[in-house]
């Protein structure tokens, strides 16, 4: 009866460290980034964006105000 007990606790331990084994190895495959630099990153470019969708819409407007203009005016 002891050696069942001794058998299945060694196959409960191989399998929990070939479990471990697989985990670790795919985990250090990615590295770890800091998710205040990963979040930080995002609202920059985010910003950016932004910015750039702002000075698209003006150029829109400022175009319009001179079709507008040109529309208006008197020969």
């Amino acid at each position: 009866m002891k050696k069942h007990y001794t058998l299945i606790l060694c196959s409960l331990t191989s399998l929990l460290l070939l479990a471990c084994g697989e985990s670790q190895d795919e985990s250090s495959a990615n590295a770890i980034e800091n998710p205040v630099d990963t979040y930080l990153d995002s609202r920059v470019s985010a910003m950016n964006m932004a910015k750039e969708s702002v000075k698209e819409s003006n150029k829109r407007v400022d175009e319009q105000n001179k079709a507008m203009e040109a529309l208006t005016k008197p020969n």
